[in-house]
């Protein structure tokens, strides 16, 4: 059985979404088995459990690739912390369109964990951009040491902002109730578009000097040349699924007509996935044209660095959960009261 969206709370509602909602206050089995029936959150949730899959087989064979040539383990460690981050980001959101129409505190517990997942991999995403894919072309190995001795700076801003970005979507989450204004949307994409340029931008740069403005002076290897390419097919992934998210289109312009299929939610899911996807490979290819020695890499810095981000990360949503349940619980407690 589905429900109209006059049928529930409006918390659990997405603009121009009319039917297929589950019922609310069931048993979670109830929901963990709506995975295998058709309804609004169908594909938003398979698209990325199917995304992680993926993301593992690839992994697996980038390390088989590896392992022939006579690249450093140190690689493959990078290799699986890139992995780990980007399933992370992409179970954290199967498991708050799975499961957040089941109660008010299970919406903002699993939203919350969502948030979490996508600055959780701002930061792993960032590192590895950082060792592998901010440089300069031709960079001698001289000028690589400076850098990873200069990381400190560079670390402190993107921990802040990951925690900026997590917490703004939390207030967000608290403060707002549909119909969002648009000062919603643009605070909530304000913390993820911060993170994400901020880490990209090097790498902006780098393509816009040999595509844009290409001369024969900047000779690039085979790897490189890849690199590139997947880096820009990343960063239009990640323009495409900003504009696909605030622009809510088809279902816009037929309301009710792409509830169970065709939604923009399920086209912003692929993009995410495909920016995940071509960032493995642009790192991927980084690595395999690195021209610095590879154990020079102090990976244990950054794996601690990346725990003590996960533990701010993981208080930060304890915190906001705790300041945002009573709230949003109170602001629907009528409609509550008549579901019982």
């Amino acid at each position: 059985m589905l429900l109209r969206a006059v049928d529930v709370l409006d918390i659990y509602v997405e603009p121009f979404i009319h039917s297929g909602f589950r019922l609310p206050n069931q048993p979670y089995s109830y929901y963990y088995r709506s995975l295998f029936s058709l309804h609004n959150e169908t594909l938003s949730v398979w698209i990325h459990l199917l995304g992680t899959f993926i993301l593992i087989q690839q992994i697996y064979q980038h390390i088989i690739y590896l392992s022939n040539e006579s690249y450093s383990s140190v690689i493959y460690i990078y290799i699986i912390y890139n992995c780990i981050g980007a399933c992370i980001m992409l179970l954290c959101s199967a498991q708050a369109h799975l499961l957040h129409s089941r109660t008010v505190a299970d919406h903002i517990r699993s939203f919350y964990l969502d948030y979490f997942g996508i600055n959780f991999y701002g930061i792993t995403s960032g590192i590895v951009l950082r060792r592998f894919s901010h440089k300069q072309i031709n960079m001698n190995i001289k000028i690589a040491k400076e850098s990873i001795s200069n990381d400190e700076p560079y670390y402190l801003i993107l921990g802040l902002l990951s925690l900026y970005s997590l917490s703004i979507a939390c207030f967000c989450k608290t403060f707002y109730r549909r119909p969002y204004p648009f000062s919603h949307k643009f605070l909530q994409c304000s913390g993820v578009l911060t993170v994400y340029f901020y880490q990209i931008w090097p790498v902006l740069k780098n393509l816009f000097s040999n595509f844009i403005f290409y001369s024969n002076e900047n000779e690039l290897f085979e790897s490189e040349q890849k690199a590139l390419y997947w880096h820009l097919i990343q960063f239009s992934s990640f323009i495409l699924s900003g504009l696909i998210f605030v622009g809510r289109i088809p279902e816009r312009f037929c309301p009710g007509s792409f509830d169970l299929f065709g939604q923009s939610h399920h086209a912003f899911h692929l993009t995410i996935f495909l920016m995940a996807y071509s960032q493995t490979n642009a790192v991927f290819e980084d690595m395999r044209s690195k021209t610095t020695n590879i154990t020079d890499l102090n990976y244990f810095k950054d794996i601690l660095y990346t725990i003590i981000i996960l533990i701010l990360q993981l208080l930060t949503v304890s915190l906001w959960f705790r300041i945002s349940r009573p709230t949003i619980e109170q602001r629907y407690e009528v409609e509550l009261k008549k579901q019982l």
